[in-house]
């Protein structure tokens, strides 16, 4: 008892005469210094709100997304809030993705409505949970394509038969096919497809009265939604009976098939040309028959053709369709290329064609280093749009692409190109499966030599340097080749026999990263031994006992 009360009374006096001390800093408040100015410190967190230094800014505005990028002084996690009006923000916040250090910020917006301006507002909040609120600020996305697409030709009305008639027009863009039609009015019925894209509009509609006026109007929708509209006009179908069945197809580049039927036995004409009513061409036979087919041929790529057939019956009476119209293939061709989501060593590539075709991507550096060989990507499916990430590019370089592809007639499509520079290379090689052997110097009866092989993950540079015994400098080199590859094999040569070495492979890529192999250890063999002794060793144990043949 006495000592328990001797160590309190040694104790209490300590703890009154430290007097709590409290240092603060920019960050930090550090308090409860006891024990005459030693003992436990106690971080009472942080005391500075982070500080936004850069931004926020909206950047790469589309019609439907934008990015909101920032920086912050110190690691801080960011959330972003979007509205329509100023100081109202939808409830659902974007998060922000953060590289390593947590400083720089971006947040990516989609689903936006093309031409709105919106008001942000960007809330970060630090480890300590200090939260800074960055004033609102507003973007605009774009507006878009707002032009419809507009009517360039047509519509026309050609007969097929008492009860169906087929109605083309042209467009000046790629766009979808609707018909309305009604004998009350234009919209009781519709046809069509509008999601199909072209630009020479084609529309059979079937099973409608013969002798009947019939109302309609032709529609074309572009990709962005616009709908371009002909005005309401009529037709009025057959009322007797004459030709019919009428079938223009097989179409190509050059050729096109056309068959019909008459109502009685009649000869065969065919008259077209490329402007309605004008034919300046004509395929006749004078046999007379109720069925009849005619091969055009010697037609142009991609051109409206517009056709009227005839025949005379064995009475002298002739019969009379009324015109037709159809468009020969158009040669493919490659209307764009963009090169997207590049990186040092990949790129994503996209591109659309006026056909369904197959894809055909060959690249090339534009100022081919040494080592480079042009690639090619394939697809076979044909579409009208595609897509392929191309690999294995070389970083920080140049490159060409070319895009063309063939249709379902095996027409190749017109190319197009574009140009891209890949990113930087941040990224050393890697040495992989190294190997080392010895043997004999022929050229040397006094030493011998080390083959070391070993892959690089990527094309470079690569030199050996040596010294002698197990640690130390290295003083000596052995190089490859002033080339980019990435299988080496090197030749340490001159080396003493029964001596050790030490070694390591330094590499370097394109991009100038430099690695550094560990240090390996070799034993250079004793007793070299040359090509010639071990010739005449091998003759000597085959044929000596020749020697013993002369006692």
């Amino acid at each position: 008892m006495r000592a328990l009360a001797l160590f309190l009374a040694l104790l209490l006096p300590l703890q009154v005469s430290a007097a709590p001390t409290e240092f603060n800093s920019t960050s930090f408040r550090v308090t409860d210094l006891i024990f005459g100015g030693t003992g436990f410190l106690r971080s009472n967190g942080g005391v500075s709100p982070p500080t936004i230094t850069t931004g926020p800014t909206a950047s790469t505005i589309g019609d439907t997304t934008a990015t909101i990028t920032w920086q912050t002084n110190v690691n801080t996690l960011g959330t972003v809030q979007i509205g329509v009006t100023s100081g109202t923000y939808a409830a659902q916040a974007y998060s922000s993705t953060t590289v390593p250090d947590r400083t720089n910020h971006s947040v990516q917006l989609s689903g936006l409505t093309k031409g709105v301006t919106y008001f942000v507002r960007l809330t970060v909040v630090d480890a300590f949970g200090n939260t800074v609120v960055a004033p609102e600020f507003s973007f605009t996305t774009q507006i878009g394509d707002v032009t419809p697409p507009a009517i360039t030709t047509g519509p026309s009305v050609a007969q097929n038969a008492a009860s169906a008639v087929t109605i083309t027009w042209e467009t000046n863009e790629l766009s979808g096919s609707i018909v309305t039609y009604g004998i009350e009015s234009a919209s009781e019925n519709r046809i069509g497809d509008s999601d199909e894209r072209v630009t020479f509009h084609q529309i059979r509609i079937t099973g409608i009265a013969p002798g009947q006026t019939y109302l309609f109007r032709v529609e074309s929708r572009d990709d962005a939604g616009n709908i371009g509209s002909s005005a309401v006009a009529s037709f009025t179908t057959q009322s007797a009976p004459g030709i019919a069945g009428v079938e223009i197809r097989d179409i190509t580049l050059s050729t096109a098939n056309v068959e019909w039927r008459t109502s009685v036995p009649a000869t065969t004409l065919i008259e077209y040309g490329t402007r309605s009513g004008d034919y300046t061409t004509e395929v006749e036979n004078t046999e007379l028959s109720e069925t009849h087919f005619v091969r055009l041929t010697g037609l142009t790529s991609g051109t409206t053709y517009y056709a009227r057939l005839s025949g005379v019956d064995a009475n002298g009476k002739r019969l009379q369709s009324d015109e037709y119209v159809f468009r020969s293939v158009t040669l493919p061709s490659i209307t764009s290329v963009v090169v997207t989501e590049v990186t040092a060593d990949s790129a994503l590539v996209r591109w659309e064609a006026t056909s369904e075709v197959d894809g055909i991507v060959q690249y090339v550096p534009r100022e081919s280093a040494s080592g480079a060989v042009p690639g090619v990507t394939a697809v076979a499916e044909l579409k009208r749009s595609h897509e392929v990430r191309v690999t294995g590019l070389f970083a920080d370089t140049e490159y060409s692409f070319s895009v063309t592809g063939r249709d379902a007639f095996g027409n190749q499509a017109l190319p197009a190109t574009a140009t891209i520079r890949t990113g930087p290379d941040t990224t050393p090689p890697v040495i992989e499966s190294l190997r080392t052997d010895t043997t004999v110097d022929f050229g040397s009866r006094q030493s011998v030599q080390v083959l070391v092989s070993f892959g690089l993950s990527e094309p470079g540079k690569a030199v050996l340097e040596y010294g002698e015994g197990a640690a130390g400098p290295m003083p000596q080199r052995v190089e490859t080749d002033d080339s980019f590859t990435s299988s080496k094999f090197l030749v340490i040569p001159g080396l003493r026999p029964g001596d050790s070495y030490h070694f390591r492979i330094v590499a370097t890529d394109r991009g100038g990263n430099r690695v550094e192999s560990p240090e390996y250890l070799v034993l250079a063999p004793t007793q070299p031994v040359s090509l010639l002794d071990l010739i005449f060793g091998q003759v000597q144990r085959n044929f000596g006992w020749l020697s013993n043949l002369g006692g």
